[in-house]
């Protein structure tokens, strides 16, 4: 019978384990508090390093103020000067690479009212603004913008600055939009221009710049800015400067490395407020929030040690430093546990005015500093084995029969964190390894035989968070495709059983290749010749609907090329269609509690089959919905093909043909741009002009289509309430 690794090793290591036992607790009690004492040190030198690297960042704004200030006094800059007015900003950010924006808002002051509001003359009134900016290749940008009165409305120009020409060369645009609000009736120039304020600077926390305020909420940029009041040359009133920091920067000045060279650092930096709320990202797919009034940073996932140091006692401490009666020091350390698993912590608060109750914080895990500890008990374990070993030589033969056991056991172990369930033969020399092996091996052929019927990721997933599947979801923002083969019913009677399934396979293995390997998408079910798949969950994908899109793309130039490829033969061709849709759905497992299915449900996967749907009736190949055109931007080709209330939904959406992918020689038709034109005029009631451009091209499907439901309205006219929507009645 073979030998059990206790039996091997329980009476060589019954004699040392006494002396290990006591050199361990004195190594332990000895360098355990000094370690400890020595990490909080290096927390707090780290924190007051970043808090210098941050009010130094910071202290760039008022500086840049002060700097406009000394040439307006000196007059150098004339402030009622617009050639003048844009070199000097030009100026001062070509000076600090570090500012984003500086505007000045001016007007002529007339006095203030009995609330101490300044009083501004009907006009002149305007605002120059220079800012800074990086290209999408990550050179610098710099362009202008001026607002200023025409008639009665505001309007804004700008233009791009050539750092290599003169300021003067660039030729001037109008913004396109409506007409702008008053400059002045800001809160960054009313609030610092008022009678009790004076020349002081009036500091901002995070906020949305407001030269942004006409681009989508993901496109705003977002400052930190400080706000004073410039007089001119003769001291007089000449506006307000506003001097603009990047957030992205403040999330760059915070990362400081606290580890040796060549380690992982596993310290986490961050700036919160005092209500543990975020001011800079722990990621860089964080996004911002409006949170109590504030703007503040929602992540997308927040480890569990972020969020408990972010609710613990010590942030409460270090925000009581804030107050300025309070004699409290502003760095504080502590500990807490999460997870199972023990952290430092260490908050550190900046001073005022530069933030709003800004306040450093450092997440580490005790093992980060406690593990050299580990270290040294291992280098004195050794030395002690070293002595030990000529008492027991004879031991060296058993020991090494362990190791390689040991090796086997961790090789097939990493081989499974790893994910790969390739079979092994179990083989050991000892009964217990050789029982943990063939318990290894079974597992594996399960995980082999699980991953077949459910998605991968999420195999990989549960096998890493060492979780079972439980009933229930989470609402999570995902990418849904919908695609189904044209007129499968028809070919499957024409078909004998055995080669429709064979050239069903081979169709889904192209397509589910694409769709897994490609462009990460999770398959959540086939039904029949139809597949649903979904992007984001369980793990998440970044462009979830770009891959979508590109999936889409794919998967039809796929499966045409497999139809005419020499093995398909005289099978019929497998034409698919899609439908395309992005939005919030309820992700998990759902069914019986012995029986569930990992998939999506929701109004967002019903609109994304409905969409499928639609192609029969417009006869196009991928319809997408104007939420996954938001989403993907101008990375795309799409055509517009109508305003329609799907069945089963009374919202109406924009739907749209997907065409191709930007920059691989996709040009808009002459068709597609008729239709466009047509489909204008249709939307206005003009039904006529909508013929005529229709009539043109008799071999376009979805401008037949068009054509016929105008030539209805022409003689049937909708009701004067109609708005262009189409209501479906199709699935």
């Amino acid at each position: 019978m073979k030998p059990t690794l206790q039996q091997v090793f329980a009476l060589s290591l019954l004699g040392l384990i006494a002396v290990l036992a006591l050199v361990y607790y004195l190594v332990s009690a000895g360098s355990r508090e000094t370690i400890t004492e020595s990490s909080e040190r290096i927390r707090g030198q780290a924190s007051g390093m970043i808090g210098n690297h941050i009010t130094a960042f910071l202290r760039a704004a008022p500086e840049a103020v002060q700097q406009y200030q000394r040439e307006l006094t000196r007059g150098l800059a004339d402030p009622r000067d617009a050639r003048s007015v844009e070199s000097s900003l030009f100026a001062l950010l070509l000076a600090n690479s570090q500012l984003a924006e500086v505007t000045l808002t001016s007007g002529e002051a007339t006095g203030f009212d009995e609330n101490g509001d300044i009083q501004l003359a009907p006009s002149p009134r305007g605002q120059w603004s220079v800012i800074h900016d990086t290209g999408k290749n990550g050179e610098d940008r710099y362009w202008s913008r001026h607002v200023y009165q025409s008639g009665t409305a505001f309007v804004a120009d700008r233009r791009d600055l050539n750092t290599a020409a003169s300021v003067t060369s660039p030729a001037w645009t109008r913004e396109s939009g409506d007409a702008l609000p008053d400059p002045t009736t800001h809160l960054t120039f009313t609030t610092p221009a008022r009678k009790d304020f004076g020349a002081r600077p009036v500091w901002s926390d995070l906020h949305w710049s407001d030269l942004d305020a006409h681009l989508p909420a993901e496109q705003r940029r977002v400052e930190v800015s400080v706000q004073q009041v410039v007089t001119d040359a003769a001291g007089k009133f000449a506006g307000v400067l506003r001097v603009g920091l990047s957030t992205q920067q403040l999330d760059e000045k915070v990362r400081l490395p606290l580890a040796m060279a060549g380690e992982v650092d596993p310290h986490r930096t961050f700036i919160c407020d005092e209500n543990g709320r975020l001011i800079t990202r722990l990621s860089p797919a964080d996004r911002l929030a409006e949170v109590d009034d504030d703007l503040r940073i929602a992540p997308v996932t927040l480890a569990p040690e972020i969020a408990t140091a972010l609710h613990g006692p010590t942030l409460q401490a270090a925000a009581k430093s804030l107050d300025a009666d309070a004699k409290l020091p502003t760095t504080v350390s502590g500990e807490f546990q999460s997870g199972g698993q023990d952290y430092f912590t260490t908050f550190h608060a900046l001073p005022r005015p530069q933030t709003q109750d800004w306040i450093i914080g450092i997440v580490v895990p005790r093992a980060f500093y406690l593990g050299k500890l580990a270290v040294l008990r291992q280098r004195l374990l050794a030395a002690l084995l070293g002595v030990m070993i000529l008492l027991v030589f004879g031991g060296w033969l058993i020991l090494r029969g362990v190791q390689r056991a040991q090796a086997q056991i961790t090789r097939e172990s990493l081989k499974m964190n790893a994910f790969d369930f390739s079979p092994t033969r179990p083989q050991s020399a000892f009964r217990d390894v050789t029982a943990v092996l063939t318990n290894l091996e079974q597992a594996k052929t399960a995980m082999r035989a699980m991953s077949k019927y459910v998605p991968v990721d999420l195999v990989r997933k549960l096998y890493r968070e060492e979780s079972e599947p439980t009933l229930g979801g989470e609402l999570l923002d995902v990418s849904i495709v919908f695609t189904d083969i044209q007129d499968f019913t028809s070919l499957s009677e024409k078909l004998a059983p055995n080669d429709l399934a064979d050239a069903l396979g081979r169709y889904l293995d192209v397509m589910a290749g694409i769709i897994q390997q490609e462009t990460r998408g999770t398959i959540d079910k086939y039904i029949g010749d139809a597949i649903m798949t979904f992007w984001n969950a369980p793990e998440p994908v970044s462009g979830h609907a770009h891959m979508a899109c590109l999936a889409a793309l794919r998967c039809r130039d796929a499966g045409r090329a497999l139809s005419q490829s020499p093995g398909w033969g005289p099978l019929p061709p497998f034409e698919t269609r899609f439908g395309l849709h992005c939005g919030p759905a309820l992700i998990g497992h759902f069914g019986a509690r012995d029986r569930m299915n990992y998939t999506a449900i929701g109004d967002a996967v019903n609109l994304a089959s409905r969409l499928e749907g639609q192609n029969k009736q417009y006869g196009t190949t991928i319809i997408a919905s104007e939420a996954i055109v938001k989403a993907v931007g101008d990375e795309f080709v799409f055509r517009l093909l109508d305003l329609v209330a799907v069945k089963g939904k009374s919202e109406a959406i924009r739907i749209y043909e997907l065409l191709g992918k930007k920059g691989d020689q996709i040009e808009i038709s002459e068709i597609v741009t008729a239709y466009e034109e047509a489909f204008a005029a249709y939307s206005k009631r003009d039904f006529a002009t909508a013929i005529v451009i229709l009539e043109r091209h008799p071999s376009d499907t979805p401008s037949t289509h068009l054509l016929a439901r105008c030539r209805a309205y022409q003689e049937d006219p909708p009701p004067a309430d109609w708005c262009g929507v189409q209501v479906s009645k199709m699935k």
